[in-house]
């Protein structure tokens, strides 16, 4: 079973994620209209996300029995998202939404470690396949297989190792992002307050932790984990 929550008490917690503040706005508005939904926390992107997931673990406080994600993010994609918390969750089911063809997307869901795939623009499907997940039972896959369980996908992730973007440090992750927008060492150095050596150290472990072996192929190794 995903949750223990009983859905005739009380309403299951919902964290939102989707970095277009109209649909986040509709979302909220939808699903928490919805007496067995309660929308604990909503954000913007995928960083704002892990670090709101880890204060709520932290405090106990909002805790999500689910969490829906947008797919396409700046800086953190939904998948890296999702990766990212499923590391470290063996029991919340992540269930990922987008306004286009889900299939596409498809084999990244599972990579990732997510439970679903739904289009977000669905209101009632999407609300059906949240009860879905709520209630222990899996989403089906295009090919009618069933999707991992939290637990699952937590222990093939463990299996594979931590996802590189959550091994970068912040400031490894704020500087690939700026070498994605195409800034050069001194320019980055600038923006950020660092030496030029110390960007160049940071560049340095992000190659390493992408496994990349040049700059470039670092900055489209992030490109592709970071936007879709």
């Amino acid at each position: 079973m995903y949750t223990n929550m009983n859905p005739d008490s009380e309403p299951w917690n919902i964290a939102l994620v989707d970095n277009d503040a109209l649909v986040r706005s509709y979302l909220e508005t939808y699903l928490g209209g919805l007496p067995e939904f309660n929308i604990c926390w909503s954000m913007q992107s995928g960083r704002d996300a892990v670090e709101a997931y880890h204060h709520s673990i932290a405090c106990t406080n909002c805790v999500p029995d689910l969490i829906v994600t947008d797919l396409s993010m700046h800086g953190m994609s939904g998948f890296e998202l999702c990766a990212t918390i499923r590391f470290e969750n063996d029991h919340t089911p992540i269930l990922g939404c987008s306004s286009y063809m889900i299939e596409p997307y498809e084999r990244d869901a599972v990579n990732n470690g997510m439970q679903g795939l739904l289009l977000k623009n669905e209101l009632a499907q999407l609300a059906d396949g949240m009860r879905t997940l709520l209630s222990g039972q899996p989403l089906l896959k295009s090919n009618g297989m069933p999707y991992e369980t939290p637990q699952q996908a937590h222990e093939r992730l463990l299996m594979q190792g931590k996802p590189a973007i959550m091994s970068m440090s912040p400031n490894e992750q704020a500087v690939m992002e700026l070498c994605s927008e195409g800034l050069s060492t001194r320019t980055i150095a600038e923006e950020t307050g660092d030496s030029e050596s110390t960007v160049k150290t940071y560049i340095s472990r992000a190659m390493r932790k992408l496994r990349a072996k040049s700059r470039a192929e670092a900055v489209a190794s992030w490109s592709r984990k970071t936007k879709l």
